[in-house]
Protein backbone atom coordinates (compact mmCIF):
# COMPACT_ATOMS: atom_id res chain seq x y z
CA UNK A 1 0.00 0.00 0.00
CA UNK A 2 1.28 3.65 -1.17
CA UNK A 3 2.10 5.96 1.87
CA UNK A 4 0.41 8.87 2.80
CA UNK A 5 1.57 12.01 1.73
CA UNK A 6 0.90 15.61 2.05
CA UNK A 7 -1.54 15.45 -0.91
CA UNK A 8 -3.49 13.19 0.00
CA UNK A 9 -3.93 14.55 3.80
CA UNK A 10 -4.71 18.16 1.98
CA UNK A 11 -7.29 16.29 0.26
CA UNK A 12 -9.16 15.51 3.40
CA UNK A 13 -9.37 18.59 5.22
CA UNK A 14 -12.42 19.56 6.71
CA UNK A 15 -14.04 16.15 6.57
CA UNK A 16 -13.99 13.39 8.72
CA UNK A 17 -12.08 10.26 8.93
CA UNK A 18 -10.69 7.40 10.79
CA UNK A 19 -6.91 7.02 10.75
CA UNK A 20 -5.64 4.14 10.48
CA UNK A 21 -2.18 3.96 11.84
CA UNK A 22 0.95 1.47 10.77
CA UNK A 23 0.76 -0.29 14.40
CA UNK A 24 -2.37 -1.26 14.42
CA UNK A 25 -4.79 1.11 15.85
CA UNK A 26 -7.38 3.52 15.06
CA UNK A 27 -8.13 6.90 15.89
CA UNK A 28 -12.10 6.99 15.24
CA UNK A 29 -14.46 9.84 13.95
CA UNK A 30 -11.73 12.57 13.76
CA UNK A 31 -12.15 15.73 11.70
CA UNK A 32 -8.82 16.85 9.49
CA UNK A 33 -8.31 20.22 10.52
CA UNK A 34 -5.27 21.24 8.64
CA UNK A 35 -2.13 19.25 6.59
CA UNK A 36 1.41 20.49 6.61
CA UNK A 37 4.95 20.52 7.40
CA UNK A 38 6.65 21.85 11.13
CA UNK A 39 9.03 24.40 10.73
CA UNK A 40 10.13 24.25 14.91
CA UNK A 41 10.78 21.33 16.80
CA UNK A 42 13.08 18.90 17.05
CA UNK A 43 12.50 17.62 13.55
CA UNK A 44 11.97 20.48 11.20
CA UNK A 45 10.28 19.99 8.04
CA UNK A 46 7.99 16.87 9.33
CA UNK A 47 4.92 16.52 7.20
CA UNK A 48 2.09 16.52 10.23
CA UNK A 49 -1.70 15.97 10.23
CA UNK A 50 -3.92 18.52 12.73
CA UNK A 51 -7.07 16.93 13.56
CA UNK A 52 -9.68 17.41 16.16
CA UNK A 53 -11.95 14.78 17.53
CA UNK A 54 -15.75 15.92 16.63
CA UNK A 55 -16.61 15.10 20.54
CA UNK A 56 -14.57 17.24 22.48
CA UNK A 57 -13.16 19.29 19.91
CA UNK A 58 -9.61 18.81 21.65
CA UNK A 59 -6.75 19.68 18.50
CA UNK A 60 -4.13 16.89 18.48
CA UNK A 61 -1.51 16.26 15.62
CA UNK A 62 0.68 13.08 14.37
CA UNK A 63 3.32 13.09 11.88
CA UNK A 64 2.40 11.34 8.92
CA UNK A 65 4.78 9.10 8.33
CA UNK A 66 2.85 7.02 11.34
CA UNK A 67 -0.27 7.01 9.33
CA UNK A 68 -1.22 3.92 7.01
CA UNK A 69 -4.49 4.89 5.48
CA UNK A 70 -7.36 6.96 6.60
CA UNK A 71 -11.12 6.20 5.94
CA UNK A 72 -13.49 8.80 5.03
CA UNK A 73 -16.76 8.66 7.09
CA UNK A 74 -19.83 9.23 5.47
CA UNK A 75 -21.85 12.24 6.18
CA UNK A 76 -25.27 10.16 7.50
CA UNK A 77 -22.15 9.36 10.48
CA UNK A 78 -21.91 13.58 11.21
CA UNK A 79 -23.45 14.25 14.54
Amino acid sequence: MNRIDLNVARSHVGHKVNLHLKDGSVIVNVIVTKAGRTIYGFEPNRSVLHFASSIRGKASKIPLKEIEWMEPLGNYLAS
